[in-house]
């Protein structure tokens, strides 16, 4: 049988290929990181533009931080994977030692989506997924576009209990 290739919808950072999705936390929540370098990249050059002196210091210092901040940011965001195939959902988190959590489709018992005012405005979100033990829940903290990703989801379950039975 032929595989076929889901398109990526527009907004999801995520990447859906030959039916298995993989998400990495949203680079949105970093956004206020990212102004505070846009806003020190403008003052460095407003006064190299204006020729005013800067100390080499301050310049050396200002580089580092924003060299620290891009890196600090993406270890952040690589520390949880996320991935949806054809059988269960599977949470990998960790920098040197990695542990994975597989969640099983028939142990899920439902979703929910939980989104801030500001999460909303940046169609970022935190996703909830229940088990029918109510112990052992997955929560997906910060995932661009939680609604794609629990339709895809849902897709899935569907698609997946219609075999089981």
């Amino acid at each position: 049988m032929k595989k076929r290739k889901k398109r990526i919808d527009k907004g999801f950072s995520g990447s859906i290929s030959n039916d298995i999705l993989k998400a990495r936390n949203s680079r949105k929540i970093y956004i206020l990181f990212y102004l505070m370098i846009a806003i020190i990249l403008i003052a460095v050059v407003y006064i190299k533009v204006s020729g005013r002196p800067l100390n080499n210091n301050a310049f050396k210092l200002s580089l580092a931080f924003i060299i620290a901040v891009i890196i600090a940011t993406e270890i952040h965001r690589i520390g949880n994977y996320y991935e949806i195939n054809e059988n269960s959902i599977i949470h990998k988190s960790g920098y040197f030692s990695t542990i994975s959590k597989r969640l099983e489709f028939n142990a899920i018992s439902d979703s929910h989506i939980n989104q801030n005012l500001w999460q909303r405005l940046l169609n970022y979100g935190n996703i909830e997924i229940h088990m029918f033990a109510r112990e052992n829940n997955l929560i997906i903290k910060n995932l661009d576009n939680p609604f794609k990703f629990v339709e895809f989801l849902g897709g899935k379950m569907g698609g997946w209990r219609s075999r089981a039975r």
